[in-house]
């Protein structure tokens, strides 16, 4: 893999921030930077209210917006209730190619072995022709199921309210319900402030996802990248408006799989978030373990 030039973040911020940063991000366990992220995003909410919008001209998806959808030789669960006014992109993560009768909306195609939602993300960035400024980007797994006019809504309530990020609310029975207690649906709103979105079915502004993406390079699972990539450039550019949707839950139909996976490069997919974190610490300018840092950038050296 070609040496990878990471932007350096925070580099304006004070050293409370940056502390306060590597603390989450390195030097603490997820039940500690968790509840720590959470109460930061309801501090930034007393100042800069998420439901706090403005009118806009026609909100709608753009035709520059792109949706990218995952499916196994084009099975997915994404229902078309209504035309997609954007790009769309099915994405067969077999490499396989497609089923007969697998697209029958024309779609652009594109297959391409993955092994998982981060390189998913990778390979489509790379290939796929980059949305301009002010347009989103989202990534829907094979099985998340939402219907196309839900995916439409959250484009015109990420131009209403000046999201950077959002995703749509599970329910309550979703195991991420269990994990992620504030991505759970509140009937009654709109959309309430999160702290992270997770890569299940994300909306990503081109410019936040432009920063976080080379982070996740050489990165099977995407571990990191939604719990600390997304955050960290999102405070380096002032603009850490996460959203999760509440007119909508997401289903998800498959149980987990990735979290005991051992991928190609050879690293668990904790590992995998590991080393996104150092990564990050490092482009703080901050010291890390440089000795467990160089062997895991090796590991996906040899596998790129």
């Amino acid at each position: 893999m070609a040496a990878i030039t990471f932007p350096k973040l925070l580099d304006a911020a004070s050293s409370a921030e940056r502390l306060q940063w590597k603390r989450w991000i390195i030097d603490s366990h997820s039940d500690q930077f968790l509840p720590e992220m959470a109460k930061k995003t309801e501090e930034l909410e007393s100042q800069d209210p998420i439901t706090s919008g403005r009118p806009v001209l026609n909100p709608r998806a753009q035709p520059d917006d792109l949706i990218v959808i995952a499916s196994q030789k084009g099975r997915h669960c994404v229902l078309v209730d209504q035309p997609f006014p954007c790009r769309v992109v099915l994405f067969d993560w077999t490499g396989e190619g497609f089923e007969a009768d697998s697209n029958p909306h024309g779609w652009q195609l594109l297959s391409a072995a993955t092994e998982c939602k981060g390189h998913l993300m990778e390979v489509a960035y790379q290939r796929l022709a980059k949305p301009p400024a002010g347009h989103y980007v989202g990534f829907i797994d094979d099985d998340v199921m939402l219907r196309s006019s839900d995916i439409i809504t959250m484009l015109a309530i990420a131009r209403i309210y000046n999201l950077s990020a959002l995703q749509p609310a599970v329910s309550h029975t979703s195991s991420l319900s269990r994990e992620y207690g504030w991505l759970r649906q509140r009937p009654g709103h709109t959309l309430h402030r999160v702290p992270i979105v997770e890569i299940m079915a994300p909306l990503i502004r081109a410019d936040l996802l432009e920063l976080a993406i080379p982070f996740a390079a050489g990165i099977r699972s995407g571990y990191g990248l939604d719990r600390f990539a997304l955050p960290l450039c999102a405070a380096h550019i002032r603009d850490w408006r996460f959203a999760a949707i509440d007119l909508f839950a997401l289903s998800h139909v498959r149980s987990f799989s990735s979290l005991n996976k051992r991928f190609s490069n050879g690293l668990l997919s904790k590992e995998e978030e590991l080393l996104v974190r150092l990564r990050l610490v490092k482009t703080m300018g901050m010291p890390v373990d440089e000795a467990l840092y160089t062997m895991l950038e090796q590991r996906t050296d040899a596998n790129n």
